[in-house]
């Protein structure tokens, strides 16, 4: 009976931590590898709540969103930089479809992003 409180309660934390965890995605970006194009459809929207870099090169990872079925690419977030003293500001930004967002990174440095999309 012992035995059976315990995993029960270890059960019950595993589950409590599954059923509340919401649906944001996070990548890592390293090499120069570019994520996307992340298809946004007209009835949804995508929400960036987390963009970093952890270099302080020059060249800083963006968010380019290219609007739908054709439009300028036009960058609407940078990474902030994790390393950078004071410490930088980490925006967020929300993008309306339909879109193609692409995320890119510098080649000697790794970016981080959290992302979710979700219907309107």
């Amino acid at each position: 009976m012992k035995n059976f409180l315990r995993i029960f309660a270890l059960v019950g934390c595993v589950l409590a931590g599954t059923i509340f965890a919401d649906d944001f995605k996070s990548v890592t970006i390293s090499g120069g590898i570019q994520l996307g194009p992340i298809r946004v459809h007209g009835d949804q929207f995508m929400v960036i709540r987390n963009f970093t870099q952890d270099t302080t090169q020059m060249a800083r990872g963006v968010v380019m969103v290219t609007e739908r079925p054709s439009g300028t690419p036009v960058n609407v977030l940078s990474a902030a930089i994790l390393d950078m003293t004071p410490l930088e500001v980490i925006n967020s930004v929300v993008i309306a479809g339909p879109a193609d967002v692409t995320v890119t990174c510098d080649p000697s440095a790794t970016c981080f992003i959290s992302y979710k999309k979700d219907s309107n």
